[in-house]
């Protein structure tokens, strides 16, 4: 696990989701393309088991907190 995973995963910026969980993360993402592409959001997935471990990139316009809330909420 390199440096700036760590970072990452020690910011919250990272979530685990099921299969159910990771669909709705991916509509979110596509609901919102523009703002993420516009504003150079990215995320790196990663399978383990059954989940899904998402990690949302340091970026200036969203968290991971408040995407949860938006598709857990």
């Amino acid at each position: 696990m390199n440096y700036m995973y760590k970072r990452m995963e020690a910011a919250g910026e990272t979530a685990i989701f099921d299969r159910a969980e990771l669909k709705q993360f991916e509509q979110y993402v596509a609901d919102n393309y523009t703002e993420f592409y516009q504003n150079n959001v990215s995320y790196e997935s990663k399978k383990e088991g059954d989940n899904f471990i998402i990690t949302l990139f340091d970026n200036p316009v969203i968290t991971m907190e408040e995407i949860l809330l938006d598709i857990r909420g």
